[in-house]
Formats: C-alpha cells, sequence, structure tokens
C-alpha cells in the first residue's frame, strides 16, 4: 500500500503569509511611531518658539516633567505670570485638594510631605516617639519624634539664654484624635471654614510626629517676643514656620504663627533662607531630584 504525500505547499503559504503579516504589522507601527515622533518635534519646535514658554523654563524652580502641566495650568488662568505658574503647578494648585491625593512617603523621614494632597495611612505611628517633660512642654500632646523632640528642647534652652520662653503646646497626634478634633470645628463652623485651619484625619502633619505647636495657638502669638526669636533662629535647630503669610493659597491654610515643623537643619536653613514653604521645596528639591 502507498504511503500518501503530504501537501507541502499550503504550509509554505501559510508561513508565508505569516511572515507578510508580521512585516506589516512592524511598517505600520513604524510608521505611526515616526508620525507621533514628528508631531512631538513640531510641537516641541511650536513651543521653543513661544517666549511665554522659554520664559517659563528659565524659572529657577522650573520642572521638565512639569511642562504640560505648566501649560494646562496657563491656559486656564492666562493672567498668571512665568514664576507663579511654576510656584503653583508644583505645589499643586492644578489638582484638586482631597481628591487628587496619594500615600506620603514616610521614606522620606524628616521631609516627608503632608498636605492635603499627601495622606497618612489610620493606623501610622512613629516608632520612635518621646515625651516631653514639663521644662519643654505646656499642653496635653506632648510626644514627638526623638530628633525633633531634641531640638525643641535644644532650641528652648538657648531662648532661655535670650530671656525668651519656648514651650511645645501641641505635638503628635493620633488619627483618632484628628477626627475628634476636625469633627468639632466642623460641628462649629461647617466643614468649609473647618478646611482652611483644621487637617482631616489622616491629612495632619502632627501624625507625623514632627511638628510642635509652639506657646499660644492664637495669632496673637505673633507680637510676642517669642515669635520675633523663632523668625530669627528656627532654622538653626531644623524647624520652619510651616504655615506662612501670603502663602496660604500653596499651603492650604491660614496663617499660623505657632506652628513649626522639624525637616532638619539643613532642609531648614535653605527654607529659610529661599523663602519658601515645605511644598516648594518638596516638589524641587526631593521630588525633581529623584
Amino acid at each position: 500500500m502507498k504511503k500518501r504525500k503530504i501537501k507541502k505547499l499550503p504550509i509554505i503559504l501559510l508561513i508565508l503569509l505569516i511572515i507578510i503579516g508580521i512585516t506589516i504589522f512592524f511598517l505600520f507601527n513604524k510608521d505611526k511611531n515616526e508620525t507621533i515622533k514628528t508631531n512631538k518635534n513640531i510641537q516641541t519646535n511650536e513651543q521653543e518658539k513661544d517666549p511665554l514658554i522659554q520664559k517659563i523654563k528659565t524659572q529657577k524652580y522650573y520642572i521638565e516633567k512639569n511642562l504640560d502641566r505648566y501649560l494646562s495650568y496657563l491656559k486656564n488662568n492666562p493672567d498668571l505670570n512665568p514664576e507663579k505658574i511654576i510656584m503653583d503647578v508644583n505645589s499643586n494648585l492644578d489638582k484638586t485638594k482631597y481628591e487628587d491625593t496619594e500615600k506620603t512617603n514616610i521614606k522620606d523621614d524628616n521631609l516627608m510631605l503632608v498636605n492635603k494632597y499627601y495622606y497618612l495611612t489610620e493606623d501610622y505611628e512613629p516608632d520612635d516617639l518621646v515625651t516631653l517633660t514639663s521644662k519643654y512642654n505646656s499642653g496635653v500632646n506632648s510626644k514627638m519624634r526623638k530628633e525633633a523632640a531634641e531640638q525643641v528642647m535644644e532650641m528652648s534652652d538657648a531662648a532661655t539664654l535670650d530671656n525668651i520662653t519656648i514651650k511645645n503646646a501641641s505635638g503628635y497626634r493620633s488619627y483618632q484624635y484628628q477626627v475628634n478634633l476636625y469633627d468639632k470645628y466642623v460641628e462649629r463652623d461647617g466643614k468649609k471654614a473647618a478646611d482652611t485651619y483644621s487637617a482631616r484625619p489622616g491629612f495632619s502633619e502632627h501624625q507625623t510626629g514632627l511638628v510642635s505647636d509652639i506657646n499660644q495657638i492664637d495669632n496673637s502669638f505673633e507680637n510676642t517676643d517669642a515669635f520675633k526669636w523663632l523668625q530669627n533662629n528656627a532654622y538653626k535647630y531644623g524647624f520652619i514656620l510651616r504655615f506662612p503669610k501670603d502663602k496660604e493659597d500653596i499651603t492650604g491654610y491660614q496663617y499660623e504663627p505657632w506652628h513649626y515643623r522639624y525637616v532638619g537643619k539643613k532642609a531648614a536653613k535653605q527654607i529659610h533662607d529661599e523663602n519658601l514653604t515645605l511644598e516648594e521645596y518638596y516638589a524641587y528639591y526631593i521630588q525633581n531630584k529623584k
């Protein structure tokens, strides 16, 4: 009995069709990518001719990866100057507070950013909290992270030599503590008003253990010798005035002359010297460098 010969021609045709199909696919995608690249180059060339865009790119705190956001923000806010555009976008003002949020990177340690865009989880609690004695504390929230507490004590001792009293009035607050505090303010003043001076749970810097509200939690603190002393010396001990005057749009909070945040001596000096908020510093000197 004769064996039937296997027809090889259809198989060869099939292989040829597959090869042709793959070749067409790659050629199509190559043309597509080249078109996209060409369009991007055209767009880039057009942008380079725009003097306003050039001015944006020459700003000190310009971040290349934010260019599209700068341009989008400029489109919606055509009256803003380049410096303001950079400042606002770097501080996430083109996003929606409490909606466009992400978990803060606690690995940033003393420089971790917690605000209306970056939050801490409900179970976060620093593992190096220490309690300040009455010599350095006058409030109910007497705990701070070890390094920050040590610098508060050193700062307080230095102030004493100048006949100035510096004491912590409120340090670490747990997530649950902030729940109760925020709810109380909302009940009293309404949510919109409460959001201007109190952080929602998880979005409070106090939960980091790196904050010290000093002496008196009241705007009248601005008129004291202690405040003037802090303005000149706090950065030397790693602390910054966290919510300064005329920066409310950046920080998202009313001016608080009593609220000091520990960031470490090097960062504090740079923030002080360049008149930055933590938002601005973090965007340019931390995120931008990663």
